[in-house]
């Protein structure tokens, strides 16, 4: 290993079809476990590009048995591809300016499958129409591009469903309607984000938000946040340990998770959520429980919006005393007056189908028995 290539451990010249794209740090190994299982459990032939050298240590350590390779500059990025000579497509999670080294390559189809479904401005700007194909979970991410104002023609978009979440899905699914006590209140705070008008969290209310909220339900609280949070505002920092004093009292009703558990295995436990402006608010859906989601009015926040609007299935609040009155409402006197529409929301933004039959694998077959690209590959070769 050189300082920015690594290829033992991968095999060249193998018939590697995909390849999954990362240029993040560690901190967003996320991204990469929330889709390497997927890929997995299709049985297609894939790799992964790591673009960072941290990044690519752990993903060793994770999956040791995985094909994976870390290249950091643009030369060593031809290098690797020029040596797979069966790959027909090249898979992204983020929009990282790293990924200029893959997206040259006309003879690949470039596809972003991203790392959540949420409303954030991130979700659908201008940059998306570097690809040749957007893999979304539902129609709702299809529908903010539309009302994003640009053109998006070229691009094509599939939906693929959720394929982490089909078990919570199929689940949810049969038991609709089903009475739940909240015995598990399951708080998803997304980070301060990289600008102040991508500024979404309720991380700086956990403290005495959900002292009050077990205080006055009695139930267990789990808190994962984000793994990025701290990230620009630094007083964030021990806001899990905040947290925890604000319970000292009852020690056993509040845990703090850490950063790396998967979202999916706290969802299947919680009777209902506290979210904030993110994608983790369409995974919580996948459980047809109640979700209150945090929409800050003392700034100017910017978002992608589609045609269901968070109110129109979830429970809005910008302070404390909004939040404690719907709970009361909703909970404690048990109308929940928007159990049905959290189902049509879960078609709208997981499609339920797609989800449950398991269409990501079937895309990935299309995508491996596309012939053409192969044949513009040698084309290519020729010229």
């Amino acid at each position: 290993m050189n300082s920015t290539l690594d290829i033992s451990h991968i095999r060249l010249f193998s018939q590697v079809a995909h390849l999954l794209h990362t240029g993040e740090g560690v901190k967003c190994a996320f991204h990469l476990e929330l889709w390497v299982g997927e890929f997995i459990s299709s049985g297609q032939p894939f790799a992964i590009l790591i673009r960072n050298q941290e990044l690519y240590k752990w993903a060793l350590e994770k999956y040791p048995y995985l094909d994976i390779v870390y290249a950091k500059t643009a030369l060593d990025v031809e290098s690797v591809l020029s040596k797979l000579p069966f790959l027909k497509a090249i898979y992204y999670f983020s929009n990282t300016g790293n990924l200029i080294h893959t997206l040259r390559f006309n003879i690949y189809q470039h596809i972003f499958l991203g790392h959540g479904d949420s409303d954030k401005a991130a979700s659908a700007h201008k940059f998306f129409r570097v690809y040749d194909e957007i893999w979304v979970a539902g129609q709702a991410h299809i529908d903010r591009f539309k009302n994003a104002n640009f053109n998006v023609e070229h691009i094509k978009f599939v939906k693929v469903g959720r394929p982490s979440l089909k078990f919570i899905v199929s689940k949810s699914v049969k038991e609709v309607g089903a009475e739940r006590k909240v015995t598990n209140l399951t708080y998803f705070p997304t980070w301060e984000g990289a600008f102040e008008e991508n500024n979404y969290s309720s991380a700086h209310l956990s403290a005495v938000m959900l002292s009050e909220l077990q205080h006055k339900l009695d139930c267990t609280v789990v808190a994962k946040y984000h793994p990025l949070t701290a990230s620009r505002d630094i007083t964030l920092s021990g806001v899990g340990l905040s947290l925890e004093q604000a319970l000292a009292d009852k020690p056993f009703c509040i845990e703090v998770v850490d950063k790396t558990v998967p979202v999916e295995k706290l969802i299947i436990k919680a009777d209902m959520f506290i979210c904030d402006i993110s994608a983790v608010v369409s995974e919580c859906i996948s459980s047809l429980m109640p979700i209150f989601i945090y929409i800050p009015t003392d700034r100017e926040v910017v978002t992608s919006k589609s045609d269901m609007q968070y109110s129109d299935y979830a429970y809005v609040y910008s302070n404390i005393p909004q939040l404690i009155e719907l709970v009361d409402r909703v909970i404690i006197q048990g109308d929940d007056y928007l159990s049905e529409a959290r189902y049509k929301a879960l078609d709208y933004l997981l499609s339920i189908n797609e989800t449950i039959s398991d269409e990501f694998h079937k895309q990935l077959k299309r995508v491996n028995s596309d012939n053409s690209l192969m044949e513009n590959k040698r084309e290519q070769i020729i010229l």
